[in-house]
């Protein structure tokens, strides 16, 4: 649980950062202008937000037609409400410590992949291992043989907390598609542990989707109304120091 929690610590870190106000507002956001040079509007926006750079967002992204609840057997920490005509899917693996979850639109057209927790002990492995395993499972799944079009791509090592860390990011367009892949390795005690994020949606309707979908489900996580992270027992331990975020006589 520990774990679980510092690794959405560092997510949280980079989306609060990403989200700091500027003088945009959401009605400039179809000509914004990003990071990227290869993306505008809320393209652009969510590579922006991956990164940890300012999104300009005024207001909290909520899901316009509220379906199903998600919450992951094994985390109750994981969970959020998902659009209508989508379906999510729990993914654990005892062996790896995976706990995450792929959301699909119904026709499978557009995917939310979001897996906070994965390890491989006893073995330090690279970022781009992963990255390329994302990457290549996503095209097989949609049954692309060619070479993408790399729009973006970003790699960053750093410390955090005396952890080395490595980011790892590709905005790739294939077959009439928009994808957005990263991924985060910590390492310690001789161990990989992996934090994974895929998003993809057919290019015409891409930025909506980031905004309806995407952006929405992100926030619902960590994020409250207010901008600030969320305490569901309302004991003034937020979600991310809290044991037992449904039980407010603990801590």
């Amino acid at each position: 649980m520990y774990r679980f929690k510092t690794l959405i610590l560092l997510i949280l870190i980079c989306a609060l950062t990403a989200c700091s106000s500027d003088d945009n507002n959401n009605q400039n956001i179809n000509n914004r202008e990003s990071s990227c040079i290869n993306a505008i509007g809320y393209t652009g926006l969510y590579w922006d937000f991956a990164n940890a750079r300012p999104t300009g967002l005024s207001q909290v992204p909520v899901i316009q037609n509220p379906g199903q609840q998600f919450i992951h057997s094994l985390q109750p920490l994981l969970g959020f409400t998902i659009p209508q005509g989508f379906t999510a899917f729990e993914l654990t693996d005892p062996q790896t410590q995976t706990i995450g979850v792929n959301v699909f639109r119904n026709d499978n057209e557009v995917l939310f992949r979001w897996v906070p927790s994965s390890s491989v002990i006893g073995q330090q492995i690279p970022s781009q291992n992963f990255i390329a395993n994302e990457i290549n499972t996503l095209f097989n799944f949609y049954g692309f043989n060619g070479t993408p079009e790399v729009l973006c791509s970003e790699f960053k090592q750093q410390v955090f907390a005396t952890i080395p860390m490595e980011f790892n990011a590709r905005l790739l367009r294939f077959d009439g598609r928009i994808a957005q892949v990263w991924v985060i390795t910590t390492y310690a005690a001789s161990s990989t542990y992996i934090t994974v994020s895929v998003v993809t949606a057919p290019e015409a309707e891409y930025d909506a989707q980031v905004a309806n979908t995407f952006l929405p489900i992100n926030y619902q996580l960590y994020v409250n109304e207010s901008g600030g992270i969320v305490d569901n027992d309302m004991d003034g331990f937020d979600i991310l120091r809290d044991p037992d975020d449904n039980d407010p006589n603990v801590p």
